[in-house]
């Protein structure tokens, strides 16, 4: 009976000292949590002027949206770095990042798109004037 109530005792102190332990980036102080969020709109900005930028050298959408990622990945870097400095658990480290760069991919994806359809059409359009022009 008594190794029951010692493991029972061991087994909750072990458990709060784990939920102690638990950091979430809810629980950064005002400074941390700024830093945090200057981190995201940095990232954001990064995606942002990566696809306004011209790519000539580049032929599809997917290497151009690869090459924005690829040049922004740095931010995100960044952002595990601070998180991790500030105990964060490593688990919602990763797990933000990945959210962060699934998010930007699926956008970047769809106004790349969108984008080289508008192009298309435009040039489709040209094409059809300067045929017309001709008759």
């Amino acid at each position: 009976m008594n190794k029951f109530l010692f493991s029972a005792a061991l087994l909750t102190a072990s458990t709060v000292a784990l939920a102690q332990d638990y950091v979430t980036p809810a629980d950064l102080s005002e400074q941390a949590s700024d830093k945090m969020y200057s981190i995201l709109t940095q990232y954001n900005s990064c995606m942002m002027q990566g696809r306004l930028e011209a790519y000539p050298e580049i032929e599809s959408g997917q290497d151009a949206a690869t090459q924005v990622m690829q040049n922004c990945e740095s931010h995100l870097d960044d952002l595990k770095l601070h998180l991790s400095e500030n105990n964060v658990e490593p688990s919602l480290v990763e797990g933000m990042a990945k959210k962060m760069r699934s998010r930007a991919a699926r956008q970047l994806m769809t106004k790349t798109m969108n984008n080289l359809a508008a192009q298309a059409q435009a040039a489709g359009n040209a094409e059809k004037m300067k045929q017309e022009a001709a008759e």
